[in-house]
């Protein structure tokens, strides 16, 4: 199985630096695509969904993977999980997305599906992995915004928007929405590194390590499942 890992920032991909050796095969823009062997690429999208589009794009056109990890930091829209507990997606859906006037779901892009479900038997396999391995982990709806949750009006919308909102990234579902493209699964393996609203960017400069170092450690778990 040929398997990439992607994740928006150098410190998010710097756990898996650190351990993997890799060689860079591609680079344009924002995107990094390093392959370690003939089974596992490393990639650095850039942050935001046109980068993680465009660095979808790429590396289904350019190395076809079989399945796309997409890892990193994240913030909890979940005041009960705690700063470097893994999130993992049970759908990707946008939450900066409005078109809701021409009979759209909110979060859906028209003319393209409302959202991008995880199978449930993936979802039921990242939990046992996450548990066998003693990470304090999580499942629920990750969001995708070109904003950083900071704004208390946005992130109270957006929460009755989506009541089901477990957490937010700025890539994911851009990232999921190219991948259905070429029918390529996808899962969404974050730590928190902040607690949506004020005090967000200060709580993210200090734990963005912590956080993709426990990221890491949730997607080296699954890395060994699949192997």
């Amino acid at each position: 199985m040929k398997i990439a890992i992607i994740a928006a920032m150098k410190e998010e991909l710097a756990p898996f630096r650190q351990q993997f050796a890799a060689t860079v095969v591609w680079q344009k823009g924002k995107t990094v695509i390093e392959k370690v062997n003939d089974q596992l690429y490393l990639v650095e999208s850039g942050i935001g969904k046109v980068n993680a589009a465009a660095t979808a794009t790429w590396l289904c056109e350019q190395v076809q993977p079989d399945f796309i990890i997409n890892t990193g930091t994240i913030g909890s829209f979940r005041s009960e999980f705690a700063l470097g507990d893994v999130v993992y997606t049970d759908r990707f859906v946008y939450s900066d997305v409005d078109a809701t006037g021409f009979d759209y779901a909110f979060g859906q892009v028209p003319q393209m599906p409302a959202d991008y479900p995880v199978a449930p038997e993936l979802i039921a396999k990242l939990s046992t992995i996450f548990a066998e391995a003693g990470i304090p982990a999580h499942h629920g709806t990750i969001a995708t915004s070109d904003s950083f949750m900071s704004d208390t009006k946005s992130i109270a919308a957006i929460r009755k928007a989506i009541p089901t909102i477990a957490a937010s990234d700025m890539e994911s579902c851009a990232l999921a929405q190219v991948a259905s493209f070429y029918d390529i699964p996808i899962v969404n393996v974050r730590g928190i590194s902040d607690h949506v609203g004020d005090s967000a960017p200060d709580t993210f400069d200090e734990t963005v390590d912590f956080a993709s170092n426990q990221a890491f450690q949730a997607v080296n778990a699954l890395l060994e499942n699949l192997r």
